[in-house]
């Protein structure tokens, strides 16, 4: 099933109350489900801020509607791609035996 007639549908919405919610018309949320039209990147993103989706799950590169990253964690993250090189690998260092222990506790 396309995934925006999906997400439609779970919330109980035709496709004008997804339309209007899109400043379009409906006939543009038809040809979106039925694929006989592409998705430009500003309908995806409007569309993953409506239905509160990842643009993956969207477009159906993914089957997790919800990304698990927080954007605490994107923070995060970023910032220890920041860091000079020789700190990055100093809190790798840092970070091993909790991994290990993490990867024993989960048996990967």
């Amino acid at each position: 099933m396309n995934r925006i007639r999906e997400l439609r549908q779970a919330r109980g919405w035709r496709q004008q109350d997804l339309a209007e919610k899109m400043n379009t018309v409906k006939s543009v949320i038809s040809r979106y489900e039925l694929e006989q039209h592409a998705i430009d990147a500003d309908d995806i993103v409007a569309l993953c801020d409506i239905f509160g989706c990842t643009a993956d799950y969207l477009i159906g590169r993914s089957d997790v509607p919800y990304s698990a990253v927080t954007d605490a964690d994107a923070q995060l993250l970023q910032t220890y791609h920041a860091l000079p090189l020789e700190i990055r690998r100093a809190v790798d260092g840092l970070m091993a035996p909790y991994r290990q222990a993490a990867e024993q506790k989960t048996g990967s």
